[in-house]
């Protein structure tokens, strides 16, 4: 799957919150395979997009907030915003949503109102366009337009087919927007079997690039009705080692390169 993601490529993810329902076992194999200069976007940034940090493949992050929920804030984007490493766009959560549909429907960018006279306006240098119908002034919010879109589901099909969680999580269908707005997307789910209530199918067959069978694929973080966070091994583990970059780079080697179970 992650042959399908090259250096340089902006990659957007799914998930829920920043410790649930994240594509963690496709984020792994982007380590291994040591990816580059990933523009990494997504609305709630979080273990993904942190990981990747922490193992020096990105360039670049577009997001509305990064952290690690209850685990205290991201000490790799920390890092990064003060030595200048990586370059840091904000969003607001709506007009990051809306860069996203645009990008869905084909559209160079959208008119939006939200933000208007921000700094997340300001500093992302972002257009005006004049309203033809009311004379309005109104930002021209981009189109985020991704190469890939990695999500994880509970459950795909052979043929590409994915269901939603039953019940939905939280911003499920956040999901759809960003695999939408992709020429390429990866799936991961918790199985790959029939899915013989129709009604769940959220993404169809020919939206989906590729399927990957990864139990337990969100850990250390969770899946609602599936499994919770590893909060052990976050608290014991996963955060001690963001101190420095040579205790993450001995956290990767035992929980990513090595053999310690992930």
């Amino acid at each position: 799957a992650v042959g399908l993601v090259q250096d340089g490529d902006r990659i957007g993810f799914g998930g829920g919150n920043a410790l649930w329902r994240r594509p963690l076992a496709v984020t792994r194999e982007l380590v291994r395979a040591g990816a580059r200069d990933l523009r990494v976007c997504n609305m709630i940034g979080g273990l993904e997009i942190d990981m990747l940090l922490g193992a020096g493949c990105v360039a670049e992050t577009n997001c509305c907030h990064l952290a690690l929920d209850e685990f205290g804030q991201s000490e790799h984007l920390q890092r990064a915003a003060r030595d200048g490493s990586v370059q840091i766009r904000e969003w607001s959560e709506f007009t990051f949503v809306a860069a996203l549909r645009a990008a869905g429907m084909g559209l160079s960018f959208l008119p939006w109102r939200t933000a208007w006279g921000s700094d997340v306006a300001r500093l992302q240098r972002w257009a005006t366009v004049t309203c033809p119908y009311e004379g309005t002034e109104m930002l021209a919010v981009p189109a985020l337009d991704l190469d890939v879109a990695v999500i994880h589901a509970v459950q795909a099909d052979a043929a590409g087919n994915v269901a939603l969680a039953d019940p939905p999580d939280f911003i499920h269908d956040y999901d759809l927007i960003v695999a939408r707005a992709a020429r390429c997307v990866i799936v991961s789910a918790e199985r790959v079997a029939p899915i013989e209530d129709a009604t769940r199918i959220a993404l169809i067959g020919r939206e989906v690039d590729c399927v990957v069978e990864a139990p337990h694929g969100a850990w250390p973080g969770g899946v609602a009705s599936q499994y919770g966070v590893d909060g052990e091994h976050m608290g014991r583990e996963y955060v001690p080692a963001t101190a420095s970059p040579e205790a993450f780079r001995a956290y990767l080697g035992r929980f990513v390169h090595g053999g310690e179970p992930a």
